[in-house]
């Protein structure tokens, strides 16, 4: 990009995900670490926050309780409040550490974004909110996933739009590169939660880890992937803590495309009566901005909708629930794409299985190996809400 301050001026933009804030302990973590990457680069800092792991499912369920197809405007007032939290919560542990930080609410981001309130989509950004709050103080504190519409009231940019409010900002500031952490070592070739033969990928074109994202991996958001791309942005994908070892994570840029597998429980199976009526579906859940992925199965031609879109049952019409299965997609690296329906508790083993086809011998797969991991929630995520609603209470609201 042209223009602007000099590179050395520019301010860092570091995004950090839920699994950051495991616990209470994890702001402090992130704070020192801020105020090392301060001492160290002499630039000023945009911090982009997530919840603390588990909140916005837990908001999420809590709304599905009471509500079975909530208004966009509320659901989007209750699932924002994890990222204000958050934000809130670092900032004051910044504080603590010496060095300050202004907490921003999402007005004063720059990020506008039309839409529905709850999935809203992310049209412009400006550098005025945010290079304001940097001229006072040497940190500002964004909440992920945030902006607000024309008429001034916050929405939400979707679920894990996190990386999509870091890279608007990293854009709109001129910074060249914006970094992702989260709690895997980078993009790998499948989810090390499931499949622990997954490796890391030191480097993938936007266009390679854009599929990985438009076919259901959670590793970075396809909104932000457009904006860096758009914008010439490099997006440095690492884990957290960062011990800050040469060749780690994954670099995104201009880079090659990468065979992977992907798992997505989180979705639900609908079979159709035929083709024509899967196409109207899948053209009517497009139109209200919602993913849907379609292929055949033995049972007919099929869609995999996300778990829990609201209106979705309204969407897909008379196609019948295959309960219990989710979706296993194989990625190849010349850019085709194998789906299958399983059960969900077989989609591990069968992730697994795939992925050894694709990469049948480890020492020559890209990248090293990836550590075992184990999936956190904070204890804290049910601070908003109390406990989970029990299924006694979500009979009564039926």
């Amino acid at each position: 990009m042209s223009g602007g301050p000099a590179p050395e001026l520019r301010p860092l933009v570091l995004k950090f995900g839920g699994s950051a804030f495991a616990d209470l302990d994890g702001y402090r973590r992130v704070a020192r670490y801020a105020v090392r990457r301060h001492a160290e680069d002499g630039r000023p800092l945009v911090v982009v926050v997530s919840a603390m792991s588990g909140t916005t499912g837990r908001l999420r369920q809590t709304l599905d309780a009471l509500a079975a197809d909530p208004p966009a405007p509320a659901a989007a007032m209750l699932l924002t409040a994890g990222e204000t939290v958050s934000v809130a919560l670092l900032a004051a542990a910044l504080d603590a550490e010496g060095l300050p930080g202004t907490p921003l609410p999402a007005a004063a981001t720059g990020l506008l974004a039309e839409g529905p309130g709850d999935r809203a989509e992310l049209v412009s950004a400006s550098p005025r909110g945010l290079a304001a709050a940097l001229a006072a103080c040497p940190v500002a504190v964004v909440p992920g996933g945030q902006a607000v519409d024309a008429a001034g009231r916050t929405v939400m940019l979707g679920r894990n739009s996190s990386d999509l409010s870091a890279v608007a900002a990293a854009a709109t500031l001129g910074a060249d590169t914006c970094e992702l952490f989260s709690d895997v070592p980078g993009v790998c070739t499948a989810d090390p939660y499931l499949v622990p033969r997954a490796r890391t990928l030191p480097r993938i074109g936007y266009e390679g880890v854009r599929r990985m994202s438009r076919h259901g991996a959670k590793v970075v958001h396809e909104g932000a992937v457009d904006w860096a791309e758009r914008s010439g942005v490099r997006l440095l994908c690492r884990p957290f803590p960062w011990s800050g070892a040469p060749q780690g994570g994954t670099v995104v840029g201009t880079g090659p495309a990468a065979a992977a597998v992907v798992v997505r429980r989180d979705t639900d199976v609908w079979c159709f009566p035929s083709g024509p009526r899967r196409r109207s579906a899948g053209a009517r859940l497009r139109a209200e901005g919602l993913n849907a992925t379609a292929f055949d199965t033995a049972a007919g031609p099929c869609l995999a909708v996300p778990s829990g879109t609201p209106g979705a049952a309204r969407h897909v019409g008379d196609a019948r629930l295959l309960d219990g299965l989710c979706l296993v997609t194989t990625l190849r690296a010349d850019g085709r794409a194998d789906h299958t329906a399983v059960s969900r508790a077989e989609a591990a083993a069968e992730a697994r299985r795939r992925h050894a086809l694709l990469y049948p011998d480890t020492d020559t797969a890209p990248g090293p190996p990836v550590p075992a991991a184990v999936k956190t929630r904070s204890p804290h995520s049910d601070a908003l809400t109390g406990p989970a609603p029990t299924p006694t209470e979500t009979e009564h609201r039926a």
